[in-house]
């Protein structure tokens, strides 16, 4: 479940911040209401940013020398020497492109280049040396042309900055230093793009919000042949994104995407956030989110072949009822002593109304592991938070009392088990796949026991026992060390799905490269929220084994 709800959560947030972005952008062409006198229209609405020159070539040298291959950095080098090393550029600053909006009522959007010089006059002699030439336009101070094969380039100096654009009207404009909108980018980040919502006139992301609503209108009709139960969770999936899209398009300060390459983490970081404007309700929702974090934010995201954890909010009216009908349905199929009557309730009676309490509750906090315990075979541990775990408890002793009076209770065994007061019960189950004993062993069983605030569940071989009870007793200790502002994580290690992906390998050559790749290492991809007062991002990092594969890949190409 845990897998399932990131991976769901990390699409929902995906797109609402690229359909922002887009939308943003594509409504700068539609009509619109006159501005308010206050716009400031030199300011840019969006910027793609490289942090530097050198900061590239100081990424090239480490990606290939992960894999002991300096040549490339050296073909690339020499080929800049043949350009002078870009003398006249200055290659410690940030390069890129801003996007504007021109004034009027239709406002139109307009991208223009910018990239630090060092020394003009350098640059010049550097474009001439390759037959392009760069010359002042008359009667214009700090504006010039730059005559390329097939179109001119115009070009206007400021704040140490060359900024470019085809035609010359879109340089009629009092720029702003760069630095002043790149700069926290690029101590972050080597490539980063960000969409500045407090530039974009309201009315603009007002509109936005309405074509949204419009055409979410027109998408969410139930389709032929959709049963009542998926179309509702479309339906419910698509309103809170279409939520989500309007509370940053009406609260949000700004949009960044990035990427960073770190020697000193030895990983690659993509990230995807927004940031609050101050005093609003989504700075307000993140306040509070900031002060909460799942129950197993403890755990280490290397610390299993795969980890994940969740805190779900259940609303009432959709999660909430969904899961508690599923409830009511389950136990039609359950023998009436072990429910009980009101007077006298059964064990899994006294199960369900735990869960039921779990779901009112208005939230799930649980989590699942992946550990290696041998060749080629893994154990899941799993657990959850519990409303009335007490309950719980006594209902799960009570039925494996009640099988051992049972006839046929094979594959059934109590208290096999015992770790800070938490009985541990066993489950064998018969007529497995053979897909699960190649992934948990030839004889898996099922481990489980219950605290008075959560369950505990393992599966795999003998090994699983010991694996379980050493995840109670950590999870005992390790409490104070939740994470703040963490919703939930995933993480999984690469390096231990190869044997499973090495059978069906479309690109035998592939594997062959991640497993060099991963020998070493670096094999983890991470993927995590983190949440503060006023800003909420989404980031996936990968190993530095993957730099490797990356440098592999470019290496080995044919």
């Amino acid at each position: 479940m845990s897998i399932t709800i990131s991976i769901s959560f990390l699409k929902r947030f995906t797109l609402t911040v690229c359909f922002l972005s887009l939308s943003s952008l594509g409504l700068a062409q539609a009509d619109n209401e006159p501005r308010k006198e206050k716009t400031d229209w030199n300011k840019p609405i969006a910027v793609a940013t490289i942090a530097s020159i050198e900061r590239v070539l100081d990424d090239i040298d480490y990606i290939f020398a992960t894999v002991d291959k300096p040549e490339y950095p050296a073909m690339i080098k020499g080929f800049l020497a043949q350009y002078r090393n870009l003398e006249g550029l200055d290659k410690t600053k940030p390069l890129g492109a801003f996007v504007f909006l021109d004034k009027g009522i239709s406002p139109q959007p307009v991208v223009v280049g910018f990239i630090p010089v060092k020394s003009l006059e350098e640059l010049t002699q550097t474009l001439g040396e390759v037959g392009f030439l760069i010359n002042p336009v008359e009667g214009k101070a700090d504006c010039y042309t730059l005559a390329l094969p097939t179109f001119s380039l115009h070009i206007k100096m400021a704040h140490g900055y060359a900024f470019l654009q085809i035609k010359s009207e879109a340089l009629d404009r009092d720029f702003y230093n760069p630095d002043e909108f790149t700069s926290a980018l690029a101590k972050e980040y080597d490539i980063a793009g960000a969409l500045f919502l407090s530039n974009v006139p309201e009315p603009m992301r007002l509109m936005a919000v309405d074509l949204a609503s419009a055409s979410m209108d027109e998408k969410l009709q139930q389709k032929p042949g959709e049963d009542d139960l998926k179309f509702q969770t479309r339906k419910e999936t698509s309103m809170l994104a279409l939520k989500q899209f309007e509370r940053v398009a009406q609260d949000g300060a700004q949009l960044t995407i990035g990427y960073a390459l770190s020697k000193e983490k030895k990983n690659i970081q993509l990230h995807l956030g927004v940031k609050a404007r101050p005093d609003t309700p989504l700075g307000k929702e993140f306040e509070q989110l900031a002060k909460t974090s799942s129950q197993y934010s403890y755990l280490q995201a290397d610390s299993a072949e795969l980890l994940g954890y969740t805190i779900l909010p259940l609303r009432k009216e959709f999660e909430q009822k969904m899961i508690l009908d599923l409830i009511e349905k389950s136990t039609t199929d359950v023998p009436p002593i072990l429910l009980g009557d009101d007077a006298n309730p059964g064990s899994v009676s006294k199960m369900l109304d735990s869960l039921k309490a779990t779901v009112g509750s208005g939230k799930l906090d649980g989590h699942i592991q992946l550990q290696q315990v041998g060749a080629g075979k893994v154990a899941l541990i799993g657990a959850v938070k519990l409303t009335d775990g007490q309950q719980f408890q006594q209902g799960l002793q009570e039925f494996f009392d009640l099988t051992k009076q049972a006839d046929d209770t094979k594959g059934v065994e109590g208290n096999v088990s015992e770790v800070d007061g938490i009985a541990i019960h066993k489950i064998t189950p018969n007529q497995l796949k053979e897909d699960t004993k190649k992934l948990f062993g030839q004889d898996p069983v099922i481990y489980i026991g219950c605290s008075q605030d959560e369950c505990w569940m393992a599966m795999g071989e003998a090994e699983s026992l010991e694996l379980l009870k050493k995840s109670i007793s950590t999870s005992k200790n390790h409490a104070q060390d939740r994470k703040p502002g963490t919703a939930f994580l995933l993480s999984l290690k690469l390096a231990a799905m190869i044997p499973l992906a090495e059978e069906n390998a479309k690109d035998p050559d592939f594997i062959e490269s991640a497993k060099v790749a991963f020998a070493s290492g670096g094999d983890l991809v991470t993927i995590y929220p983190k949440i503060t007062d006023d800003q909420a991002s989404l980031n996936l990092e990968f190993g530095e084994g993957f730099i490797r594969l990356i440098s592999l890949a470019i290496a080995n190409r044919k």
